[in-house]
């Protein structure tokens, strides 16, 4: 890896630092329930636009979609059985999030790109509220 790739790393995991640890209490608080939460920033490879743009939309888009999701008593309930670690990764060529569950790992790939706000809460909302119903993601 080279020296621009891990400084660009290392300032993207810098910028989140705080965040991660505030969101998962934010989650933790709405769903009663406190999955571990991960960036793949290995998925990034050398996109360091792409980490710096995952970087400037942080994490509000994730914390407002778990918020309404566990107004839901029957989805909160599912959040707490189903979802162990909440999963970000950087995605190619996707322009929706991709939004899967996986032994319970929810997964949410995006594709981050400079200039971009990052996913819609509310598009993020509705495929977490159809994962935990058991609803299957639809093809890209």
């Amino acid at each position: 890896m080279g020296l621009a790739i891990v400084l660009a790393l290392a300032a993207s995991t810098a910028m989140l630092g705080e965040e991660i640890p505030a969101a998962q209490k934010q989650i933790a608080a709405a769903c009663e329930a406190s999955p571990a939460l991960a960036v793949k920033w290995e998925s990034f490879g050398d996109d360091a636009e792409g980490r710096a743009a995952f970087a400037k939309a942080g994490l509000g888009f994730l914390t407002t979609a778990f918020g309404e999701v566990c107004k839901d008593p029957a989805l909160k309930a599912e959040v707490g059985k189903q979802v162990r670690k909440i999963v970000l990764t950087q995605a190619y060529g996707a322009a929706d999030p991709i939004i899967y569950l996986s032994k319970g790992a929810l997964y949410v790939e995006y594709m981050w790109a400079p200039g971009e706000a990052g996913p819609d809460a509310r598009v993020v909302r509705d495929e977490i509220a159809s994962r935990l119903r058991g609803e299957e993601p639809e093809a890209p």
